[in-house]
């Protein structure tokens, strides 16, 4: 199976996303805690500066700014560096913009798909393939937890073969 890969940033972005914060039952819980704690520091204190104010001891001011600055850092924060980090890939990594992928029953070979059929690749072989995780728009190729290939499913002609393939070499997530 051959297709090539022009991956846009936005597809990149999404993808990140994806794994930072949704991979994992854990990393989804910690997700929904940093928004909890985001919307509620900041109603808990206005709603103690209304009702209780003499209430309010010394320790609480620390404890709600470090809470506040925890969720603002692992919600927003890192959303905001993986955009600009999708923003620059094209340009730091023009290879990524059109990626040749062959793949068969021994790996997949990575090539530039504006370079001759000469030209050397990447080649993976199936074992050194983590994972292969599906998201709504596209599948991930963990090549290690840090490294992954993204493949959006508009680049596959024939998603049914792809996905038996995967199947055949045992890389689908159950």
């Amino acid at each position: 199976m051959e297709f090539i890969v022009d991956l846009r940033s936005e597809e990149y972005r999404r993808a990140m996303i994806w794994h930072q914060f949704a991979s994992s039952l854990g990393k989804r819980v910690n997700d929904w805690l940093g928004w909890a704690i985001l919307a509620a520091v900041p109603l808990t204190i206005l709603l103690l500066l209304i009702f209780v104010p003499d209430a309010l001891s010394f320790w609480f001011w620390p404890v709600a700014l470090l809470a506040l600055l925890y969720s603002a850092y692992s919600t927003l924060f890192i959303r905001r560096q993986i955009s600009r980090q999708a923003a620059a890939l094209l340009q730091t990594n023009p290879a990524l913009a059109h990626t040749c992928y062959h793949l068969h029953a021994k790996g997949m070979k990575l090539t530039d798909a504006q370079a001759d059929e000469e030209t050397n690749g990447v080649f993976f072989l199936w074992k050194e393939v983590e994972r292969v995780a599906e998201t709504p728009e596209s599948f991930l190729f963990f090549v290690s937890d840090e490294n992954i290939l993204i493949v959006p499913k508009r680049c596959i002609s024939d998603a049914k073969a792809f996905r038996r393939l995967l199947d055949k070499v045992g890389k689908t997530d159950a």
